[in-house]
């Protein structure tokens, strides 16, 4: 179990660091592109690692990969929606924590079970994963129904995509996530050149601006490859999490909800932002909920 739950950890942590890579990008870039440029590096860079890993695309492997692409897009759609609707500091931890539910759901009533120690480390890393999403203002609004429906939606959507990823052949390599990568970006390109080539009425709904502004710095491209870098290297450790003996969906997908906490730690390291108190009552219950999952 130590195994899985490092990996999970390191997918949580990993995911976040393409998170907030990913959000300094969109600062200068359309989110659209960023999305789409990440995805792109992220397929190549698990090309490359095709002759280590190999990749199998039997027929379960091309269902479960296309479906975890497929879902994915409506997945992020659905985020950035719930996002742009707000308030953040709520939905952003709705969603990780639901995404976190679906796969628990779903592992259970797959077959896995636990002690009562497994449970109570499970509901503190729940638990942690709404805190540490969490950021407190002085003027927290509440959701608007809207918000919370598409929040929901795209916690099930995330929690699909690692269930997807879970259920593929364990003989099928990179394969998954290659078909995952892969639609994704199709997806994404296919939306980029609708905005630019579509009929007008298209373009004028989805313009936010131009997609690559002037003079744009080099290092903001050097940002978007790193989001495809580490995002593609949290969906390969997910992967190699779930295909360790004896590892269990419920275990794995509660620890990658807790990905707000890469972010957290690299926008206090390198943006000094602080670290607030229920971020980090959320930080102490997930190291604890995890230590009690290892002699669980």
């Amino acid at each position: 179990m130590v195994p899985t739950i490092l990996l999970g950890l390191a997918t949580a942590l990993v995911y976040g660091f393409a998170d907030f890579f990913g959000a300094i990008s969109s600062r200068r870039i359309n989110a659209v592109l960023v999305t789409f440029s990440a995805s792109t590096v992220g397929l190549i860079f698990l090309i490359s690692l095709t002759p280590i890993f190999g990749a199998s695309f039997d027929s379960a492997t091309l269902v479960w990969g296309i479906a975890a692409g497929l879902i994915s897009a409506v997945a992020m759609s659905c985020l950035y929606i719930s996002l742009a609707i707000g308030p953040i500091s709520i939905l952003s931890p709705l969603g990780a924590t639901v995404s976190a539910i679906i796969p628990a759901l779903v592992g259970f009533a797959l077959g896995d079970r636990f002690n009562w120690m497994g449970w109570v480390a499970i509901l503190l890393v729940l638990v942690a994963v709404f805190l540490v999403g969490f950021v407190p203002g002085k003027d927290v609004r509440l959701p608007s129904a809207k918000g919370i429906a598409f929040a929901t939606a795209a916690g099930i959507g995330i929690g699909l995509v690692l269930i997807c990823l879970h259920q593929a052949p364990t003989t099928s390599g990179l394969a998954p996530i290659l078909l995952l990568r892969g639609v994704a970006s199709t997806i994404l390109g296919s939306t980029i050149l609708l905005r630019r080539f579509g009929p007008s009425r298209i373009r004028r709904a989805a313009d936010a601006g131009p997609l690559v502004p002037p003079k744009l710095p080099k290092r903001f491209w050097a940002s978007v490859a790193v989001t495809g870098l580490f995002d593609s290297s949290a969906v390969l450790f997910f992967l190699i999490a779930s295909r360790i003996p004896n590892s269990t969906l419920t275990v794995i997908g509660v620890l990658t909800a807790l990905y707000p906490l890469g972010t957290i730690v690299l926008a206090r390291v390198f943006l000094k932002e602080r670290i607030a108190k229920v971020q980090l009552l959320g930080i102490l219950l997930a190291l604890a909920g995890s230590a009690i999952l290892a002699i669980a």
